[in-house]
């Protein structure tokens, strides 16, 4: 079941209140599943999302790595992935996904379809659409 906590329609300048309200709305939550079109601006926010948790590395999409770690200076690891290219579930076992998810550390994941059936804990699904010139950006409770 899924509950609508949130819907705001913006352009990327708005990027860092965007950011901070997902953040709130994450709470004790670790797992935010982000769903988007190519281009619709998912690595733009995790980039927002972890600076505003006090990572100052480079963010870069993980593509290719299908996942990227990152630690603020308070050392709180934070993990990024990007399901992409990930064609089978068994996949996910073999890159250690569901460690991932138990480590207690938040779990930021772009195209999350391919594991959506396979999350335990709540978890956050953000939804991106292009409106216009602008992005529709809608976050749901899940679990």
């Amino acid at each position: 079941m899924q509950k609508l906590l949130y819907s705001r329609t913006a352009t990327l300048s708005d990027i860092a209140t965007i950011a901070g309200d997902i953040l709130q709305h994450l709470g004790d939550i670790k797992i935010l599943l982000m769903q988007g079109d190519l281009g619709s601006g998912k690595t733009t926010l995790t980039k927002q999302l972890l600076k505003q948790s006090g990572v100052t590395s480079e963010v870069t999409s993980p593509t290719f790595n299908l996942v990227n770690e990152y630690r603020n200076d308070a050392g709180t690891l934070f993990y990024h992935f990007d399901l992409y290219r990930i064609k089978h579930v068994d996949e996910l076992t073999e890159i250690g996904f569901f460690e991932y998810l138990d480590s207690g550390q938040l779990c930021l994941i772009e195209w999350p379809e391919i594991s959506e059936g396979l999350i335990r804990e709540p978890a956050l699904k953000l939804r991106i659409t292009y409106q216009d010139e602008k992005r529709l950006y809608e976050l749901w409770q899940l679990n």
